[in-house]
């Protein structure tokens, strides 16, 4: 059962590292970025290549690979920036269609045999009987780490400030001389680059395809309902629940249904906290 829950933290953190990209992309550029998990597959693809073909050091590997899913999330608020205006299906077929681009050109670039990152910790812990792989431990304290960086650099910071004002009310923020591009163009660079640090730990524990990103977006958009819209560390707090809760329906209940169990839990908490767990009331224009 130890295992269990330990395993459920490491998916938990990637979860969670996502979740929080994802949550300060839609509070500040007003974003539901449905092709935020190809930031996260981007992230470990190039983290294995720079690993694999350049021998770049392991941590190296995991700054190439953010970096990478920043540039991505920089060219996806561009796009999303043309179609500020347009009608919500719209965008939605827009995310759709680059997350189809975004998974061709994968595959054809990488193959669709899933990947791992090269030269990743290799020492084991053993707790009371409970095995802990060196990389699963990094996982989880970077997902604390950068969470609470995180949240420092938006309370703390002027540009924190600005974005924090942008996602209370968008409107009055540009009022006040905000200037809204800029700051959703920041909020993209930052979530996609912890997004694309989530994808190159997962692919240091797990391998990870080119077509992972749909399910690991699916995921991060569970945490934020389920956790509440705009809560950063709710977000942390979510991720690691859905991924305990994920990983024992998956040891004790039948692995096809640990996706209806997770949906099943949501429900409960949408029905009893209609903001999620941590949510806040967040202003859209």
């Amino acid at each position: 059962m130890l295992q269990t829950i330990v395993v459920g933290l490491v998916e938990g953190g990637v979860y969670a590292l996502s979740a929080v990209g994802l949550v300060l992309i839609f509070s500040v550029a007003g974003v539901a970025n449905l092709a935020h998990g190809e930031s996260v597959v981007v992230g470990g693809l190039v983290a294995y290549a720079a690993g694999t073909y350049a021998h770049v050091p392991y941590v190296l590997s995991i700054v190439v690979g953010a970096a990478a899913a920043t540039v991505l999330g920089l060219i996806l608020s561009l796009v999303f920036d043309r179609l500020r205006d347009a009608a919500e299906t719209g965008v939605l077929m827009a995310s759709l269609g680059l997350i189809l681009i975004i998974e061709a050109f994968g595959v054809t670039v990488f193959g669709d045999e899933p990947k791992s990152v090269p030269a990743a910790p290799g020492h084991v812990l053993d707790l009371g009987g409970v095995r802990i792989p060196a990389v699963w431990a990094v996982i989880v304290v970077t997902a604390f780490v950068l969470t609470g960086l995180l949240r420092l650099y938006i309370s703390a910071s002027r540009p924190g400030r600005a974005m924090r004002a942008m996602a209370m009310n968008p409107y009055a923020a540009t009022l006040m001389g905000i200037a809204r591009r800029r700051y959703a163009m920041l909020a993209f660079a930052i979530g996609s680059c912890v997004a694309g640090i989530a994808g190159a730990l997962l692919a240091s524990a797990f391998p990870i395809g080119a077509t992972s990103g749909e399910d690991i977006a699916f995921k991060a958009f569970i945490v934020i309902i389920f956790a509440g819209l705009g809560s950063i560390g709710g977000a942390l707090a979510g991720g690691l629940l859905l991924g305990v809760i994920g990983a024992v329906a998956s040891s004790y209940i039948d692995s096809g249904y640990a996706n209806t169990f997770l949906f099943a839990f949501l429900l409960i908490v949408i029905v009893l906290r209609p903001n999620g767990l941590f949510g806040v009331n967040v202003a859209r224009d």
